[in-house]
């Protein structure tokens, strides 16, 4: 098991906040909500100096977002926060919808190197 960004792994295998880390997690949540995109979430980690979960300089987007939509991090930032986020993830999509609920494409970034089958 990998243990989440933001926890320790205690005795008998329960997970404790880091508050390091936690304090991290809030200032993601916050930024994201006060309508920053995941790569100025990104641009703001680094700037700030602080590593990714890989120990890499720089946060990837990929991350931010799989963190933002984690469940785990209801214990650190609220459940409202969380579900705010959750929300916004859902409003921010870039893909369309008909009315009968499927996508507007059906094939999306289709590489013209790529056969077609």
């Amino acid at each position: 098991m990998r243990i989440p960004y933001g926890f320790n792994l205690v005795n008998n295998g329960v997970l404790e906040v880091n508050k390091n880390e936690a304090s991290n997690i809030r200032m993601i949540f916050d930024n994201y909500l006060a309508e920053a995109s995941l790569g100025k979430v990104v641009n703001m980690l680094y700037a700030k100096q602080i590593p990714a979960p890989t120990g890499k300089a720089k946060w990837t987007r990929a991350a931010v977002d799989h963190l933002l939509s984690n469940s785990k991090y209801i214990a650190i930032v609220g459940f409202e926060s969380y579900a705010s986020a959750q929300y916004e993830k859902a409003n921010r999509c870039n893909v369309d919808y008909d009315k009968a609920g499927t996508p507007r494409k059906e094939t999306r970034y289709v590489s013209p190197a790529m056969p077609q089958i």
